[in-house]
C-alpha cells in the first residue's frame, strides 16, 4: 500500500465509524459478501478508507496487494491486475505456478510479465473469458494459504481489460479466501462498471459504500487546534466537508490564499480555492523543480528517476536533487516496496499536468514515448504518449499506434479500438492515405464488434463501404456481407436485406463472383426467417455453381435446405464440404456454419457435430474470433440433442461469457435459452427456471426481436415449469407466447416440440381429451416436415395421450419413437421414450418388456447425466417390483457393465461398430474389444446369436 497522507486527522478516523465496521464485516466474509466498493467525490476519503482496510487485513494475517488506476494511463491492458500481482507472481516461482497447467500459463503470460510463456496462447478476442478464467484460477493459487485482499483505487480510470475481468470475477467468484476492495468516483465511473457493481450488490456479493462529506463536528478533528470559530466555519464552508480539500486549505497560508466558496475550477472538478492552494505549492518551486514536477505528471502515476530525466530533458543528478525537494514538500512520495515515486494524490498530479504548458507537454510526451520504446516497453505503454505527442501526417506515430492496437486486440479489444481511432485521426486528408484508412477502419470494426459496440462497428463498416471505390467489387462484396451480419445481429433485417440487394444489383453483370457472394448472403439471411427467400434459392445455387466456388455453393445449398428441406441439396453440400481441404475452408468458415445449422434442422445430428467441430477448430487456429461465439453456441445445441449434457453445459457457459463480453443480445438469449433446457434435463429445476426467465427478459428488452428465437425461450421455460409440477403455468406460457393453438409465432420446426409439451401438460393436469387434440396437432406439424426427430416427437405425444386409455397402443408408439430417437442419436429423448414404453408396458401387465425398457432408459440417462429422469426410472422400478418378483436382468445374468449394456443394445438394433463408436464417442476398435468380452460372458460367437440371447433375456 502507499504511504498515508501527512496531516492525519486528530482522533483516528473521524466520521467513518460505520464504514469501518462494514469493512470488518466484509473482511470476515460474513453473509457471503466478499467485495466492497467505496464511491464518493474526489478527496472524500476513499483512498484513506482502503488504507484502513489494508491495515485491518494485514493485522489479520492476510496478504494485501494494491494498485491504483491513473487518469492518463487508461489504456494499459489489465494495468490494475499487473501492478497488484506481478511481483507476487515472481515470488511464487515456477513450481507453484506449474499447478495451473501449460494452457492457463500460456494465457496468463499474455498479461503478466512475471510469467514466462510456455508456448503460444491460442487466444482470440471472442474467447477472452478463457483468459479471465485463468486469472480466476491464478487468484485462487495466490490466495493460498493465508487469504488475499486485492485493493483497487481510482477504479473510474481503470482500463477496459481490468473492468471486464472484474465483471467476470464478480459473476464467477474464485473459490478462495479473497476480498476485493474497490474505490471510484461516481460521476466518472463508466456505465459498464456501474452495472457490474450494482449487479454484484443485488446478488449479495458486494457492499456499496457511498461516502458523504464530514459533518462540522467531524471536520473539526481535521483542523489544527487554536483556530477561531469563524475561521473554522470559513474553512468548512469552502471545503464542503471534503477531507482532502479541508487539509489542503489548512496547509495554505491563510494570509496569502483567500478562502472563497466551493465553486469548481474550470480545468478540474475541485473548488477554485483548493486548486489555487495546489497551484501555489507548485509556484513555490524553483524553475528546475517545476520542470521535474511537470515531467513526473507526464510520465505516469508512478515513475523512476531515469525515465523522469529523459522526459524532462535534464541531467540525472539535477532530477534527483529536484525529487528530493519535491519529496520534502510532500508533493511526491517514495513507495518503499517498489522504489518508485508517485504524487501524494491524483488531484495534485492533475494540477501539475495542467500547470505545464501544452507545447511543453507535447514535446515531453514525445520524449517519454522514445524512452519507453528504447527500453523495450510493451507497445500499449508507449502508445499512450505517442497519441499525446503526434501530429497529423506522422506516419511513424500511426505505425506505433497500429502496433499497439494489434498487440491488444485479442486481450483488450476496447483498448485496441482506442489506439486505432487515434491512428485514424493522425492520417493525412489525402487520397494517398485512403488504402491505409480503409485497413484501419476494418480493424476498428473488428475491435468494436469484439467489445460489443456493434452500432459503432456497423458505422465503421459503412464508412469503409463509402470510401471503397466501386471498381473494388470483391472487397466491397466481402465488406457488405460482414456488415449485413452485424445488421442482422442488431435486428435490422430489413436494412441488411436492402444493403445486400443494393450491392448485388450494383455488381450484377459486372463481377459474377462478387454478385454470387452477395446473392448467397441475401438468401442465407432470409433463410433464417423461414418464410422468405424461396424466390431466389435456385438463382443463388446456380450463381454459386457458375463461379466455381465450392464454399459458396455449400452455403447456398445449406441455406436453401432451411427453406425447402430438400435432402438431396443437403447431401450435396455435405459431400462438397467434406472434400474441401482446411486451407480452402478456412477462407470461408461460414460454409461450415450454414451446413451444420441446416443439418441440425434436418435432424442429422452426428454430421452436424462433426462439421461444427471442424469449423470451430479452423476459426480458432485462424483467429476468426467473430465466428467462434456463434459456432460454440450451435455446437452446444448439437451436444444437447446428442445427450452429451456435460459438453453442452460447457459450450453454453462459454457462449454466455462471450455474450457478456460482446454485448450480443442474440447470443445471450440463445445461451440462456438452451442453458435452461440443459439445466432442466440435468435436474436443477430452480436454476433452469431462473435462466429461462432471464432469457425472456433479455429477449423482450432486445433492440429487435429475432425471428429464429421467437418462442424458444418461453418453450424452454415452460418445459422447466412442467417438470417442476406446474402444468397449468406451462400451458398458459406456451399458448400466450406462441399466439394461440395454431402457434403462429413459432417456427414450423419448433411446433412438434411445443405440441408435445402441451400434450404432456394436459395429461398431467388430468385433461386427456385436450391432450389427444394437441397430439393430433403434433402429428400434423410433423407430417409437414417429414423429419425423423419431429416424427418421433409426434409419436411420443400420441403415446402420452393414449397411455391413460390404451397402454398397449401407447407402448407400441413409444417403442417406435425410441427407435427413431436412437437411430438419429437423440439420446435423452430416446431414454424418455424408453421410460414411456416401460410405463405403458407395465400398465398393460407386460412386466418383462417394461423392465427391459427401463434398463435401456436408465443406461441412457446415466450416460447423458440426465439427472431429472433417474428418479422417474426408480419410481417405475418400484411400481414394477411391487407387482411381482424382480427377475434377473440380462445385464445381471451375464455380469455386464453399463458400457457393455449400451453396446449390446445398439448392436442388437443393427448398428455397425463404426456407428456405435460415433454414438458413444469410442473408436471402432474399442467397440470390437467390448463386444469380444460380451461374447465371452454370454457364451456366443457373433452378433446374431447375441441378439437372440439378449431378446430372450428380456422376455424371461
Amino acid at each position: 500500500m502507499t504511504e498515508e497522507a501527512k496531516g492525519e486527522p486528530r482522533g483516528g478516523f473521524p466520521g467513518r465509524a460505520r464504514e469501518v465496521a462494514i469493512l470488518r464485516t466484509v473482511l470476515a466474509g460474513q453473509g457471503g459478501t466478499w467485495c466492497v466498493a467505496v464511491t464518493g467525490e474526489p478527496g472524500i476519503g476513499k483512498s484513506r478508507l482502503l488504507t484502513e482496510l489494508g491495515k485491518l487485513a494485514d493485522a489479520a494475517g492476510r496478504t494485501v496487494r494494491s494498485a491504483r488506476a491513473a487518469e492518463f494511463e487508461t489504456h494499459i491492458p489489465f494495468g490494475l491486475f499487473v501492478t497488484a500481482l506481478d511481483d507476487r507472481l515472481a515470488e511464487l516461482g515456477p513450481e507453484r505456478l506449474a499447478a495451473l497447467g501449460q494452457q492457463q500459463l500460456a494465457l496468463l503470460a499474455t498479461v503478466f510479465p512475471a510469467i514466462p510463456a510456455p508456448g503460444p496462447a491460442d487466444l482470440v478476442d471472442a474467447e477472452r473469458y478463457r483468459l479471465h478464467r485463468a486469472v480466476r484460477a491464478l487468484l485462487e493459487l495466490v490466495a493460498e494459504p493465508s487469504g488475499l485482499v486485492l485493493v483497487f483505487d481510482d477504479l473510474h480510470w481503470a482500463d477496459e481489460g481490468s473492468v471486464e475481468l472484474l465483471d467476470h470475477l464478480l459473476r464467477h467468484p474464485p473459490q478462495a479466501r479473497l476480498t476485493l476492495a474497490l474505490a471510484s468516483r461516481p460521476r466518472q465511473t463508466s456505465l459498464r462498471l456501474w452495472h457490474t457493481l450494482s449487479r454484484a450488490a443485488s446478488d449479495g456479493v458486494a457492499e456499496l459504500l457511498e461516502l458523504a462529506p464530514l459533518s462540522r463536528a467531524d471536520a473539526g478533528h481535521v483542523m489544527p487546534e487554536g483556530l477561531s470559530r469563524s475561521r473554522r466555519e470559513e474553512l468548512y464552508r469552502a471545503s464542503g466537508g471534503n477531507p482532502f480539500y479541508l487539509e489542503a486549505l489548512v496547509r495554505a497560508d491563510e494570509r496569502s490564499i483567500a478562502v472563497g466558496d466551493a465553486a469548481l475550477h474550470p480545468d478540474a472538478a475541485i473548488p477554485v480555492a483548493v486548486h489555487a492552494v495546489l497551484a501555489a505549492e507548485l509556484a513555490a518551486l524553483t524553475p528546475q523543480e517545476r520542470v521535474v514536477a511537470h515531467a513526473a505528471a507526464v510520465v505516469g502515476d508512478d515513475f523512476e528517476s531515469d525515465s523522469l530525466a529523459e522526459t524532462a530533458a535534464m541531467d540525472a543528478g539535477a532530477v534527483l536533487a529536484a525529487l528530493d525537494r519535491l519529496a520534502e514538500r510532500d508533493l511526491v512520495r517514495l513507495d518503499g516496496a517498489s522504489g518508485r515515486f508517485r504524487y501524494r494524490h491524483p488531484l495534485v498530479r492533475s494540477v501539475a499536468y495542467q500547470d505545464a504548458g501544452p507545447g511543453w507537454r507535447l514535446q515531453a510526451h514525445g520524449r517519454a514515448a522514445s524512452a519507453l520504446r528504447s527500453r523495450g516497453a510493451p507497445p500499449a505503454e508507449f502508445a499512450r504518449h505517442v497519441e499525446r505527442s503526434a501530429v497529423r501526417g506522422d506516419h511513424e506515430a500511426v505505425a506505433a499506434l497500429t502496433e499497439a492496437a494489434e498487440a491488444t486486440m485479442h486481450t483488450t479489444p476496447a483498448t485496441a479500438g482506442h489506439f486505432l481511432r487515434a491512428a485514424i485521426r493522425l492520417l493525412p486528408d489525402s487520397q494517398s492515405a485512403t488504402p491505409q484508412r480503409l485497413t484501419l477502419l476494418g480493424r476498428l470494426a473488428h475491435a468494436l464488434g469484439a467489445t460489443g459496440d456493434l452500432r459503432q462497428a456497423r458505422e465503421a463498416m459503412h464508412e469503409v463501404l463509402r470510401l471503397l471505390p466501386a471498381e473494388l467489387t470483391q472487397i466491397r462484396a466481402q465488406t457488405a456481407r460482414a456488415c449485413a451480419t452485424v445488421e442482422q445481429i442488431l435486428g435490422r433485417y430489413t436494412e441488411a436485406r436492402a444493403m445486400l440487394h443494393s450491392e448485388w444489383k450494383r455488381v450484377e453483370g459486372v463481377d459474377a463472383h462478387s454478385a454470387a457472394v452477395l446473392l448467397v448472403a441475401l438468401v442465407a439471411g432470409e433463410s433464417v426467417e423461414h418464410e422468405r427467400g424461396q424466390d431466389r434459392v435456385a438463382e443463388a445455387i446456380a450463381a454459386a455453381r457458375d463461379v466455381g466456388d465450392p464454399m459458396l455453393l455449400v452455403t447456398a445449398l445449406s441455406a436453401a435446405t432451411l427453406i425447402d428441406r430438400r435432402a438431396d441439396r443437403l447431401d450435396e453440400a455435405a459431400a462438397l464440404l467434406d472434400a474441401l481441404p482446411d486451407s480452402d475452408l478456412v477462407r470461408d468458415i461460414d460454409a461450415a456454419f450454414w451446413l451444420s445449422w441446416s443439418e441440425v434442422s434436418a435432424d442429422r445430428l452426428t454430421a452436424a457435430s462433426r462439421h461444427m467441430s471442424r469449423g470451430l477448430q479452423l476459426a480458432r487456429v485462424s483467429g476468426q474470433s467473430h465466428k467462434i461465439a456463434l459456432l460454440t453456441a450451435v455446437r452446444g445445441m448439437v451436444h444437447a440433442y446428442l445427450g452429451e449434457l456435460a459438453a453442452a453445459t460447457t459450450c453454453f457457459d462459454d457462449s454466455l461469457d462471450s455474450a457478456e463480453l460482446t454485448g450480443s443480445e442474440e447470443l445471450r438469449v440463445m445461451a440462456l435459452t438452451f442453458g435452461c433446457w440443459i439445466t432442466t434435463w440435468r435436474g436443477d429445476l430452480a436454476e433452469a427456471i431462473r435462466l429461462g426467465k432471464e432469457a425472456i427478459v433479455v429477449n423482450n428488452q432486445a433492440t429487435a426481436m429475432s425471428s429464429w428465437r421467437s418462442g424458444q425461450a418461453e418453450a424452454m421455460l415452460a418445459q422447466a415449469m412442467l417438470h417442476s409440477g406446474d402444468p397449468h403455468a406451462c400451458i398458459e406460457l406456451l399458448l400466450t407466447s406462441s399466439g394461440g393453438a395454431e402457434l403462429p409465432a413459432v417456427g414450423l420446426r419448433t411446433r412438434p416440440l411445443v405440441y408435445l409439451m402441451l400434450t404432456e401438460a394436459e395429461v398431467a393436469a388430468g385433461r386427456v381429451a385436450a391432450a389427444a387434440a394437441w397430439a393430433s396437432r403434433a402429428e400434423d406439424a410433423a407430417g409437414q416436415l417429414q423429419l425423423p426427430l419431429r416424427t418421433a416427437m409426434a409419436q411420443q405425444a400420441r403415446a402420452i395421450a393414449t397411455l391413460p386409455t390404451d397402454p398397449a397402443a401407447a407402448a407400441l408408439l413409444a417403442v417406435a419413437a425410441a427407435s427413431t430417437f436412437g437411430r438419429i442419436g437423440a439420446a435423452v429423448e430416446a431414454g424418455r421414450a424408453h421410460l414411456l414404453a416401460a410405463t405403458a408396458f407395465g400398465g398393460g401387465g407386460a412386466i418383462d418388456q417394461a423392465r427391459a425398457h427401463l434398463l435401456s432408459a436408465r443406461a441412457l440417462f446415466t450416460r447423458c447425466d440426465a439427472q431429472l429422469f433417474l428418479p422417474q426410472v426408480a419410481r417405475e422400478e418400484r411400481r414394477l417390483n411391487a407387482r411381482g418378483p424382480r427377475p434377473e436382468s440380462g445385464a445381471e445374468r451375464f455380469d455386464l457393465t453399463a458400457r457393455e449394456v449400451e453396446i449390446v443394445n445398439l448392436a442388437s438394433d443393427g448398428l455397425t461398430n463404426r456407428d456405435i463408436g460415433l454414438r458413444l464417442h469410442l473408436s471402432p476398435k474399442t467397440v470390437e474389444v467390448h463386444l469380444g468380452r460380451v461374447y465371452a460372458k454370454v457364451g456366443v460367437s457373433g452378433r446374431a446369436a447375441l441378439a437372440g440371447v439378449w431378446a430372450a433375456a428380456a422376455r424371461d
